[in-house]
């Protein structure tokens, strides 16, 4: 691919997209990139030093222009339902990488089943997910096979990922998502019903499945002896670690099962804390279904271009366990984790680094609308490993 540039970051004024932007402006490899967004004046206040493009993202003909440009576009203006379908079509179409940090389900089905096999024909690796949602629980899943395998000699049939202590805050970005989701839910049964699809990432939602019903209520993981409770992003990361496994030809076996909890200490203290996560999470998604009280959390919530500060994303943190599980002696739990807010220093770090590794990395995958691991796999590993992120076994 011969093109002007490597990267361009769209949206490069929003709240994470700054933080992207800084983030390869502070990378040592030799790579040429660009901002890009609707106001020449908001790009230029940046101080970046980079070349600038001025493009809207509901203009069919500048988003083609912009994926001719570049072998990659990493996007972050959302809600991607709005913003983002004629980025992708243009990344399809002209052969151009692509990732977002996107977790808006019924979004990314409409992408795969406008552009999936386009882009399998231009090679274009579209990439979805490229955050918090869902590279720890994508890639983590994929590198704790890896280790299973090394371990026992062959895959684990379940893994279940448990999200444990973790410190963030949110933007008006996501906030916006998560609302123009449940909105289109609450007026479209076709919505609500791919959304309580457990497969509907799938290349077909519709096929003979294992049941993977979706956690509801407070439960207990033996192997870690800690309770456990239904996890806000679950909904998001399974249905892609489910994609994902379908596309790679299904090898950790067809009754492979995946899922995905929060998890809270094995005492009295643990199991309260489970029972109010599990409540609290109830009552919001209750709330997001009724169009005044969800009018109500746009009102008095961040608005798009507001964020935690620098000092509370610096006190973020995360940690992932995955527990690999074979035969009944053959357990292995593999950790993900990092020092730094997941929705925003962590992000930041995992788009950047996608962005750099399906610009400037030797990758063998397929074109088409992929998942980080399907995509990049362990050149994407290594890269968060160097970014001092931490996957290995525990």
């Amino acid at each position: 691919m011969t093109r002007d540039l490597d990267v361009i970051v769209f949206g490069a004024t929003g709240f994470t997209g700054q933080l992207v932007a800084d983030y390869l402006r502070q990378s040592p490899e030799r790579v040429r990139w660009a901002i890009a967004g609707r106001s020449r004046a908001k790009l230029e206040a940046l101080g970046l030093g980079v070349p600038i493009l001025v493009a809207d993202a509901l203009d069919p003909a500048a988003m083609h222009a912009l994926a001719r440009q570049t072998r990659v576009v990493c996007t972050t203006a959302g809600p991607f339902a709005r913003y983002g379908s004629e980025l992708v079509a243009a990344c399809a179409e002209a052969g151009t990488h692509y990732c977002d940090l996107t977790g808006e389900v019924a979004w990314m089905r409409r992408m795969i089943d406008a552009h999936h096999a386009r882009a399998q024909a231009t090679g274009a690796r579209i990439v979805h997910t490229c955050g918090f949602d869902s590279i720890p629980s994508d890639l983590g899943t994929w590198a704790a096979q890896q280790a299973f395998i090394a371990r026992f000699g062959h895959p684990a049939r379940k893994v279940t990922a448990l999200y444990g202590d973790q410190s963030g805050g949110f933007s008006g970005g996501t906030l916006a998502s998560a609302l123009d989701t449940t909105r289109e839910a609450s007026e479209h049964g076709e919505v609500r019903a791919l959304l309580a699809n457990p497969y509907a990432l799938d290349p077909d939602p519709d096929a003979p499945h294992p049941p993977a019903p979706d956690e509801r209520a407070i439960g207990w993981e033996p192997h870690l002896k800690v309770f456990t409770a239904p996890f806000v992003m679950a909904q998001v990361n399974t249905r892609v670690v489910r994609r994902a496994h379908a596309l790679a030809g299904a090898p950790w076996g067809t009754d492979f099962v995946y899922r995905e909890v929060m998890s809270a200490p094995g005492n009295a203290g643990g199991a309260i804390r489970a029972l109010g996560t599990t409540g609290g999470l109830a009552a919001l998604q209750l709330a997001l279904t009724r169009p005044r009280l969800r009018d109500l959390i746009g009102k008095h919530g961040p608005k798009p271009g507001e964020g935690p500060s620098a000092e509370a994303r610096a006190r973020g943190h995360w940690k992932l366990r995955l527990v690999a599980e074979g035969a009944p002696d053959e357990v292995l739990v593999y950790v993900a984790s990092d020092r730094a807010d997941p929705g925003y220093g962590s992000t930041a770090k995992m788009l950047g680094e996608s962005a750099l590794c399906l610009a400037l990395d030797p990758l063998r995958s397929p074109g088409g609308v992929q998942t980080p691991s399907v995509a990049m796999a362990q050149p994407l590993l290594d890269r968060l490993r160097r970014a001092g992120l931490v996957f290995a076994p525990s």
